[in-house]
């Protein structure tokens, strides 16, 4: 297994609520519906790197294959999105689940 490397400035990202965003944001997260369990009010986002991230998207379940949570070399971290086969992206809550510190997963 290759070496893994988590980048990250750590400092703290507001969590913004799905209402905050405006229509054209909105516009960026389609399967966001109303009508469903997952809607505008409940939903959460975040700034990285000049893109808005939907809070919903990250796992702490690291695949059906490797089982269940994050691996050890991730445990710091509450989630992860993948980007792409060599890189994800990380989230831990801090300040009572109002913010989020990101990292970059390389590997």
């Amino acid at each position: 297994m290759s070496e893994v490397t988590v980048k990250t400035n750590n400092i703290p990202r507001d969590i913004i609520n799905g209402y905050e965003l405006n229509a054209k944001e909105r516009e960026q997260f389609s399967y966001i519906d109303e009508s469903e369990t997952h809607s505008w009010d409940e939903a959460e986002f975040f700034r990285y790197r000049g893109q808005l991230y939907d809070l919903g998207e990250f796992s702490a379940d690291y695949g059906i294959t490797r089982g269940a949570g994050l691996p050890e070399h991730l445990s710091k971290w509450d989630g992860y999105m993948s980007e792409s086969a060599f890189s994800a992206i990380v989230v831990r809550y801090v300040d009572n689940n109002e913010r989020v510190i990101v990292g970059l997963v390389l590997s």
